[in-house]
């Protein structure tokens, strides 16, 4: 972003804020592409979890389970 006033070129990069620096962490691997599989297995089993509380849910709901004798 450049300004030109009274004869002078100035280029800024914006405004920088308290916000902006507290989350520039969170912007600095921007780009980069982690080649591990990293988090996937954790994911899938709260994932696999929560299908299966799901189906519970929707059982109990279709009467399909009792849970009162």
């Amino acid at each position: 972003m450049e300004t030109i006033s009274k004869n002078k070129i100035s280029s800024s990069k914006g405004k920088i804020t308290p916000l902006g620096t507290i989350l520039k962490p969170l912007n600095a691997d921007y780009g980069r592409v982690d080649t591990e599989w990293g988090y996937v297995g954790i994911m899938l089993t709260f994932m696999v979890l929560f299908a299966i509380f799901l189906t519970i849910i929707l059982e109990i709901y279709n009467s399909s389970i009792i849970l009162n004798s």
